[in-house]
């Protein structure tokens, strides 16, 4: 009978309480996990935001950021504007010119270093955009081959048909006969 009135009492509630501190012990409780989880992504999150929150700006910043934002015209518009320049004043170009080459070859290598920099990194950022875009394009193709197969088929029912000549991509088949066998041939 004890073990029944220990059982009916709540000590089997007492032992796997007991048994549950324990096993705390050697593996974390899971509920317990996920709030400092959580509680940590929450507190990074606030970092980000308060790092990253656009305070008021003065006239100075928005000043810098503008002459930041002027480098690379800058340096466009005068390249170009050497053209002009040597046509309107041959004379003051070819002064210039000549002063320019008097300078160390140091200095042609670090002002090239400087715009290939400031070009070749616009253009490296271009680059990784089309790539992604062409990326997207190439992921949506199944679906707009298959979009155009069912406008086909919505209207005229009668060309879109199993045998109408197609290849497995959707294509029509080109006139070329080496092109019609090579089709075959693949399936």
């Amino acid at each position: 009978m004890g073990l029944m009135s220990w059982v009916l009492g709540g000590g089997a509630k007492q032992a796997a309480a007991v048994v549950g501190q324990v096993a705390g012990v050697f593996k974390p409780n899971a509920g317990a996990l996920e709030t400092r989880g959580h509680a940590y992504n929450r507190a990074a999150l606030a970092q980000y935001i308060a790092e990253f929150a656009h305070p008021r700006r003065g006239w100075f910043d928005s000043l810098v950021d503008g002459l930041n934002r002027l480098v690379r015209p800058a340096i466009t518009f005068g390249f170009l504007g050497i053209l002009p320049a040597v046509v309107i004043w041959p004379e003051g170009a070819a002064i210039a010119f000549a002063a320019l080459a008097l300078l160390p070859a140091g200095y042609w290598a670090l002002v090239t270093v400087i715009i290939g920099f400031y070009f070749g990194g616009r253009m490296q950022l271009k680059a990784q955009d089309f790539q992604k875009s062409v990326r997207s394009a190439a992921d949506r193709a199944p679906e707009v081959i298959a979009n155009i197969k069912r406008l086909r088929t919505a209207l005229s029912p009668d060309e879109a048909a199993d045998d109408s000549p197609e290849l497995a991509h959707g294509l029509p088949q080109a006139e070329n006969a080496a092109v019609r066998d090579w089709a075959q041939v693949k399936g």
